[in-house]
């Protein structure tokens, strides 16, 4: 389990009570679980209500509770329903790990990686018929939270920054230099810059205890990635257009967000979207994260001197000039991120990238799980079998690294 400091607001589905003194955050609910820290390097903080996302638990749940509502107790298998989607209990929330600001597309990666954990369960069932519930259960969740990581790692991050840099960075955090197939082939044996930083010796943490930072809590914010409507295409091989697929259906994003998912009646969940970027500001603040030029010094990034300098949209200078009061020192993080310029093939701002650099290795380097334990006797030979399918290379006969290859 990880730990960062980080206050505890979120959506919920389905709100019975209002715990919030401000008027303004009435739609959210705050906890209030401020500590004191006896360590030089923080005073106060506090305690997480959930676990960090990359250990499953948006699948598997965040306490005994949480992991218990979620699984049939037979063959380590957890609950789906017959039309391959996530169950609903009889208020229609979605039984799954983790439902708080939740949309029909979160869902359904749900419910997809469900059933990667019961594909795992069956084939491990086959393999090892002495595993009982409990062990089919956790063996299959490693391996599925694994997966979860991997894809991640040299799939999502690479689509969220499209660059050929990027793209050979990535892979070399998980597989080295020396790529793929050489790893696979005699292991991690060359150390992080020729291996990757998978399947090390032991963990490297830097002398800070695996976690995923509030800084990283502060950057991870792509709500305003989402489309105001998501297209839905014709892709029946029969019908399909490659150049150009028939548009099938349009639906609005209200009609998405929150418990009624794809239903009409999703006001509530689409008017706690809107507030979303207000409640990040405040906890921005209330956890004392640097405004965004404190920020950028933090991370020896030169600061912005001019509004200029942050974007070239005049609408958009002229509302943080107003708001800010013409000051440039006083841009929360959040707006600065998501005002912020953009790379050429970057969805995120550099800013947010030198974080996500810098995350991206810790969380793999620093987790006994991809470094001591990534072995056979953790997740299992067929475990891990099963698990390298996802990154299986095309053209089996090439031994030259994806990132050293001339382009086609």
């Amino acid at each position: 389990m990880g730990f960062s400091l980080s206050s505890s607001w979120f959506l919920h589905p389905e709100l019975h009570h209002v715990v919030s003194k401000m008027s303004f955050f009435d739609s959210f609910l705050f906890y209030d679980y401020g500590i004191d820290f006896q360590c030089y390097f923080h005073k106060s903080g506090a305690v997480n209500t959930r676990t960090p996302w990359w250990d499953g638990s948006v699948i598997y749940g965040n306490d005994d509770a949480g992991m218990r509502r979620v699984r049939v107790f037979k063959d380590g298998k957890l609950r789906i329903s017959g039309d391959g989607l996530l169950e609903r209990d009889e208020r229609g929330v979605p039984i799954s790990g983790d439902i708080r600001n939740s949309w029909s597309g979160f869902s359904m990666l749900q419910a997809l990686f469900v059933k990667e954990h019961n594909s795992v369960c069956e084939m491990l069932k086959e393999r090892y018929p002495d595993f009982d519930d409990e062990k089919l259960y956790r063996t299959a969740r490693l391996v599925t939270a694994a997966v979860i990581a991997k894809i991640h790692t040299i799939d999502w991050t690479l689509e969220l920054l499209k660059t050929d840099t990027l793209t050979a960075g990535m892979r070399i955090n998980w597989y080295g230099f020396l790529g793929k197939k050489v790893k696979d082939k005699i292991g991690a044996r060359f150390g992080p810059i020729l291996s990757g930083l998978v399947g090390l010796k032991k963990p490297r943490d830097h002398g800070v205890p695996y976690s995923l930072t509030e800084e990283f809590v502060s950057v991870y914010r792509m709500h305003c990635l989402l489309p105001d409507t998501l297209i839905l295409r014709d892709m029946r091989p029969e019908n399909v257009d490659k150049e150009n697929p028939a548009i099938e259906r349009e639906v609005p994003m209200t009609k998405l967000i929150g418990k009624e998912g794809g239903k009409t009646d999703s006001r509530i969940g689409f008017e706690q979207l809107l507030l979303l970027n207000f409640s990040l500001v405040y906890r921005d603040r209330e956890r004392g994260v640097p405004r965004y030029n404190e920020f950028r010094k933090n991370l020896l990034m030169s600061p912005i001197k001019k509004w200029e300098d942050l974007t070239d949209d005049e609408e958009a200078i002229d509302a943080l000039k107003e708001v800010y009061e013409d000051d440039i020192n006083k841009v929360d993080v959040n707006v600065g991120l998501h005002a912020e310029k953009k790379i050429k093939g970057f969805a995120i701002s550099e800013t947010a990238f030198f974080i996500f650099l810098l995350v991206a290795s810790r969380r793999l380097e620093a987790d006994r799980f991809f470094t001591t334990n990534f072995n056979d006797k953790t997740y299992t030979k067929e475990g891990l079998d099963a698990f390298s399918v996802w990154s299986s290379d095309p053209d089996p006969t090439n031994w030259l690294p994806l990132y050293l290859r001339s382009a086609p």
